[in-house]
């Protein structure tokens, strides 16, 4: 499992997660935190004290990913192939909440839709990544073949997959690398 989180970084364009190929189950949970205060400091001050952290500082929001695929192979004719494939994705987005929206004053509300509509772009970016990282290993596995065993097949399978894993990873931390920060501060 990997997680790709918004540390203080910033604005995004807004992405889309479309349907999943076929061959592609996407499970999609969603997790929130809670913030309160009734200022940007207020609840800048609660952020830091409620939020996540790691080694980078601050964690406002966050996409964890979780991979499964699962090869079926016949072979005839010293030929294999994938006779059926199972790619699962799961995702939890982590986004905060603010409990003391409905007091503030209208400003401040404004300001606080404008940073989660940010925040939530930045995860939809990662969350399109991820998606289409799955679509890729579906589109490399379905209905593959080769001559010789199927073990070849599948290890082959199985490092094509890792490398779009990879690849997909470079991508995620590409969106942390240009995001600017966040409006909240």
């Amino acid at each position: 499992m990997s997680r790709y989180a918004a540390a203080f970084t910033g604005l995004a364009l807004m992405f889309t997660v479309g349907e999943a190929h076929a061959h592609v189950k996407l499970d999609v949970s969603n997790s929130t935190y809670q913030l309160g205060g009734l200022t940007r400091e207020a609840i800048h001050e609660d952020m830091h004290r409620v939020a996540k952290k790691d080694s980078d500082g601050l964690i406002e929001g966050e996409v964890k990913d979780d991979w499964d695929w699962k090869f079926q192979f016949a072979s005839a004719n010293d030929a294999c192939r994938v006779s059926s494939d199972e790619i699962t994705l799961k995702l939890d987005v982590l986004l905060p909440t603010w409990k003391d929206e409905a007091r503030a004053d209208p400003a401040l509300r404004e300001v606080w839709n404008s940073y989660l509509q940010e925040l939530k772009a930045h995860e939809d970016g990662h969350k399109a990544i991820a998606v289409d990282a799955a679509q890729r290993i579906s589109k490399l596995v379905h209905n593959a073949t080769a001559s010789g065993p199927c073990s070849t097949l599948k290890d082959s399978l199985n490092r094509g997959a890792e490398r779009i894993l990879e690849t997909a990873e470079r991508a995620q931390e590409q969106l942390d690398a240009n995001a600017k920060p966040f409006a909240l501060e």
